[in-house]
């Protein structure tokens, strides 16, 4: 029982050259020099039956790529067919035979192999008869990493996670270290650039709120090189002037003169508040 369902391929060509690869494999022959498992001709050339062969090893292979959507017993009387043609065949061949393989993306079949021992007895052949089907063809494919990477790469496995890096450890003492002043000042520092955008767009102007500008200016007054970098201590002075920059928009101005708030106090903010 083969570990992995590799799907039968489904191109005659490709079938052809992934048999012929994995017996190089299996049998730990050179493919690449072809000096053993080698296709057997080219197409529209008399091949006798064979699409494969190692004149050294003397074995010869014949590939059936079959329609897997027809029925079982109709591939069946199909490949009981080519081998029996294919064997009368090979007979013309000028090399010594020792084993013929029917391999075929049609799944083992107990039938099909009891036909070759008995067309073996029969005809009294001087090798062997043997018939691979997909699931004896998976299960050597699935042996030999190379096989599976060049045919089925969807089932290697998928290399491992590379762990987290774990999260930057912030000062003692620096706003980072306390996530919720942390966000109740970033809060506030939307806030503003937030309504200078809106007073911009309000004005016809096509330009941006420069906020790499505005996060420059935040981090110069308070000599940090992040908002996590930001002393705890300095965490009211920071509020006290966002909140006053919010508050001198155009926005925030008419807000206050309407008795409106600009902005969510700290302690509502902890609450959930938002305004």
């Amino acid at each position: 029982m083969s570990n992995y369902q590799f799907p039968p391929l489904k191109n005659e060509k490709k079938f052809e050259e992934f048999v012929c690869d994995l017996l190089n494999e299996i049998e730990n022959t050179d493919s690449y020099e072809n000096t053993e498992y080698q296709k057997f001709g080219i197409s529209g050339q008399a091949q006798h039956g064979i699409d494969i062969f190692s004149a050294k090893k003397g074995t010869v292979i014949q590939c059936k790529l079959k329609d897997l959507r027809k029925k079982d017993e109709i591939i069946r009387k199909q490949v009981i067919s080519d081998l029996e043609a294919d064997i009368l065949r090979s007979s013309e061949l000028k090399f010594e035979i020792k084993r013929f393989y029917l391999a075929s993306t049609f799944r083992d079949d107990a039938v099909i192999q009891e036909f070759a021992t008995a067309l073996q007895s029969k005809l009294k052949t001087p090798f062997v008869i043997q018939y691979w089907g997909w699931d004896t063809l998976s299960k050597y494919a699935e042996q030999h990493d190379i096989i599976i990477r060049k045919y089925f790469p969807k089932f290697l496995p998928k290399p491992a996670r590379q762990p987290r890096k774990p999260k930057p450890e912030f000062p003692e003492g620096a706003l980072g270290r306390d996530l919720i002043k942390k966000n109740y000042v970033t809060y506030l520092s939307r806030r503003y650039g937030d309504w200078k955008q809106m007073q911009l767009d309000k004005e016809g102007n096509v330009e941006k709120f420069n906020w790499p500008s505005h996060n420059k200016s935040l981090m110069n007054r308070y000599k940090a090189s992040g908002i996590n970098y930001i002393l705890l201590t300095q965490f009211e002075d920071v509020v006290a002037y966002l909140q006053g920059k919010i508050d001198k928009t155009i926005f925030g101005r008419y807000h206050k003169s309407n008795g409106k708030k600009n902005y969510s106090s700290y302690e509502d903010f902890i609450k959930g508040i938002s305004i």
